[in-house]
């Protein structure tokens, strides 16, 4: 299926459906982290079957949430959502889910880019980390989907964490909230708040993986920042080149629109800066990232 034009008509459905999903949270039928591991599971599941097929075909009518029993009952309110909306893509949907879950969470803002083709793989949870992994499998399964970086290893284990949680709508559980807490818990070896598994075990046993833990349980404001950077970097696995260039030169154009007539000549400037920074943004994401030409589109 071709790539969705996001005109001003697109971006006005994803806004609107952007409330619809705070909505939705805020109802309690449905907990944000539920949303969030949707939104991980997709990305997971895109990417993996990339990697193992070399393609991915595209279906409107056959992208529906197939997954664990705990995301089943999501699939009457998503589907509610498309219907309102129906030429947002699932893969745009289920991203924009993710942002808008871990900002009702208390979690940092993550900046959303629309415009990816819609998607026949279903988003599966079998296909994320299981709390299992030690550092070389932990590695692997995030290297297999093209996230590389220990930075984004570490700051995303905290939300698949928070996503796996056990049900926050059950009576006397608190609230869940997106903060640096796992990293501070993670050095409590004896404090028995959180379940020790494998892979908590991995983000203290690997150097590398355990000096992003310890910044992290310190400083919540270089978590936040650096998640926020690993979250889009996950939810934009499958987005086109041609999105990436059309936000940008958006972003240039209300850069001109919003600067006095008197300095019109600066706007313009910034303009070509905004868009100049995202070329070189984007060839460096291609070459660290090293994405199939199947997968991208």
């Amino acid at each position: 299926m071709a790539v969705p034009v996001v005109d001003a008509e697109y971006r006005k459905e994803i806004e609107e459906a952007r409330i619809e999903l705070q909505n939705l949270i805020a109802s309690n039928k449905y907990s944000a982290r539920d949303l969030l591991r949707l939104a991980y599971a997709c990305q997971f599941s895109i990417s993996s079957a990339a990697n193992s097929h070399g393609h991915d075909s595209t279906s409107t009518t056959d992208a529906k949430i197939k997954t664990q029993a705990a995301n089943n009952d999501l699939r009457t309110a998503i589907e509610y959502i498309k219907v309102n909306h129906p030429t947002i893509t699932y893969p745009d949907l289920y991203q924009l889910a993710g942002v808008v879950a871990v900002k009702e969470l208390d979690g940092p803002i993550i900046e959303f880019i629309p415009g990816r083709k819609d998607s026949s793989i279903s988003p599966n949870e079998g296909c994320l980390p299981d709390g299992k992994q030690g550092p070389k499998e932990l590695r692997d399964i995030f290297h297999s989907i093209k996230v590389s970086q220990d930075k984004d290893i570490v700051a995303l284990s905290a939300g698949l964490k928070l996503a796996a949680r056990a049900d926050s709508k059950s009576s006397g559980v608190e609230r869940p909230k997106f903060d640096n807490s796992y990293f501070v818990e993670l050095l409590k070896q004896d404090s028995g708040l959180l379940q020790s598994l494998p892979t908590d075990k991995a983000l203290l046993e690997d150097t590398k993986f355990r000096g992003y833990v310890q910044l992290y349980a310190k400083d919540q404001k270089a978590f936040f920042s650096d998640y926020k950077e690993s979250h889009k970097k996950l939810s934009e696995l499958g987005l086109p080149h041609s999105s990436f260039f059309s936000s940008a030169l958006e972003k240039g154009t209300l850069a001109v629109k919003n600067t006095p007539v008197a300095q019109r000549a600066v706007g313009v400037a910034v303009a070509a800066a905004v868009v100049i920074f995202s070329f070189f943004y984007l060839i460096h994401r291609r070459r660290a990232s090293k994405h199939s030409p199947q997968q991208f589109q």
